[in-house]
């Protein structure tokens, strides 16, 4: 792919789109080699020679990835936050676009400028967490001879919003897998602890009382030699589990059986449950009569509280995988679902339309002038149009259509089961409701295109899904021209 410069309108924006949907969904396998994906595609579309990622921290200003490496800078340089360009990013927190810095004046000042010349700037702050995690930013030591636009700060936007989802996965996954190691480490202290414990001992007379106890079963039971030997094992034992015990002990006495072994409850001195692990075998005299029982007792009251805890981990961890999975579909900021979300939903609502011949509509639709709300009224009134945007989109929406934040202030309506005239009847609805939104800085309106897909009788062959969002992408793209705030609707590409 060549840069953007080779490129316009509708044209350029494809280009965008592409090369940023290649990006998305590349894998890679270090930290360096995205980084420098992402540098080498920045300098290639945005006609700029130098291309930074860094990590911001304690005023200070972290070089992670630099390309060309001939700029005399390297990967762990460390520079003063305030020596760099970049700090006027972090302090706003917000994007920015330099083509000529000598003619601006918060940047003509800048000790980068002085320093470096540097005349064109187009950077992007990364964020984790909500927090900035660093910047990504591009270069150059001449003027531009075309101003940055909307689609170069919509981009490199893009751009670091996916290095920042990267990073926080990644942090993510390191936190639960250290979870899970520290939960694999307190199991085995946990199994060694409980392999090496003492034993209670005990012989028991065929009546069940106590004949001889050892120190350990005295700590188990909390009773000294005397209190345990004044009274049998029956008054230690849970009620829901001397039958069991009873039984086993009848069928030893009667010989058909040597020893058993199960798991029991007693109570402590104090009132307390313990779960025990009981082993009997019986010894006889020497005419084979029945003289007494050996009991071997252990205690695994904390084996069960370790396996409830565990399954109660367990339990947690399903959930933060469900909720790890409901994020990697969802908007933060709206809480509609992604870009992934509708990917998948477009594919199977495709194939169903496929089979059931029924009609799909995609309804694409773009906040009008979003960029000048901001820089009018700051980036939280815009979040605040946006998530009002995304309530109204909610409620529009019926329970099998998808309502999707694509990126920036652009939003999809996928309506399954909806002619032409339906889409073209929503897209009229949502414009009359966003007029109607209170509470914003100023009314807001959305430009809409639609595009709707009619399976042939003849045919079970899904169109491809690009070309139903290359088509909606032109209406939108016509809806603008044609002065926003209205809907177009196109044919299929």
């Amino acid at each position: 792919m060549t840069d953007l410069e080779s490129y316009t309108g509708l044209d350029r924006l494809t280009a965008c789109f592409r090369e940023f949907h290649r990006l998305s969904l590349s894998r890679y396998g270090s930290y360096s080699e995205l980084y420098a994906d992402y540098l080498m595609t920045g300098i290639r579309l945005f006609d700029m020679p130098v291309g930074i990622i860094s990590r911001i921290s304690d005023d200070q200003y972290h070089i992670l990835a630099v390309l060309p490496d001939t700029t005399g800078l390297t990967v762990g340089d460390k520079l003063p936050l305030g020596d760099t360009y970049c700090s006027a990013v972090i302090s706003q927190q917000t994007s920015m676009a330099v083509a000529h810095a000598a003619k601006d004046a918060s940047f003509a000042k800048h000790p980068a400028y002085r320093q470096m010349l540097l005349e064109a700037y187009l950077a992007a702050p990364i964020w984790v967490e909500g927090e900035i995690y660093g910047t990504i930013n591009f270069t150059a030591p001449e003027q531009r001879e075309r101003a940055f636009d909307e689609v170069d700060v919509e981009l490199i936007e893009l751009m670091a919003g996916r290095i920042g989802q990267v990073i926080e996965q990644d942090q993510t996954d390191r936190r639960r897998q250290e979870a899970l190691s520290l939960l694999r480490e307190n199991t085995e202290l946990f199994e060694s602890a409980f392999q090496y414990a003492p034993i209670g001992m005990a012989l028991v007379s065929v009546e069940g009382r106590w004949l001889r106890v050892n120190n350990a079963l005295n700590k188990i039971f909390g009773y000294s030699d005397s209190e345990l030997l004044s009274i049998d094992f029956q008054q230690l034992t849970h009620p829901k589990d001397l039958d069991l015990d009873l039984a086993f002990l009848g069928e030893v006495l009667e010989g058909k059986r040597d020893s058993y072994r199960m798991e029991k409850r007693y109570f402590h001195k104090n009132g307390q449950q313990i779960h025990a692990l009981l082993s009997v075998s019986m010894v006889r005299d020497e005419a084979g009569e029945a003289a007494y029982f050996v009991s071997q007792i252990q205690d695994i009251s904390a084996q069960k509280r370790a396996e409830a805890e565990l399954l109660e981990r367990q339990s947690e961890l399903q959930s933060l995988n469900h909720q790890l999975e409901v994020l990697s579909t969802t908007d933060p900021l709206t809480q509609l679902g992604n870009r992934r979300e509708l990917d998948q939903r477009l594919a199977e609502e495709l194939q169903r339309s496929a089979r059931s011949g029924e009609p799909l509509s995609l309804l694409l639709i773009d906040v009008d002038h979003f960029k000048r709300y901001n820089d009018n009224f700051g980036h939280p009134a815009g979040d605040l149009a946006l998530r009002s945007l995304a309530i109204e989109l909610r409620k529009l929406a019926r329970a099998n259509d998808s309502a999707i934040r694509q990126g920036g202030e652009e939003f999809m309506l996928l309506l399954p089961d909806t002619d032409e005239a339906g889409c073209h009847a929503v897209a009229q609805r949502l414009s009359q409701v966003v007029a109607d939104i209170a509470g914003l800085q100023s009314a807001i309106t959305v430009s809409t295109g639609g595009v709707t897909w009619q399976p042939k009788p003849d045919t079970k062959q899904a169109v491809a899904a690009d070309v139903l969002l290359k088509s909606a992408d032109q209406a939108l793209y016509r809806a603008k021209q044609a002065g926003r705030n209205r809907h177009c609707q196109a044919p299929l590409v």
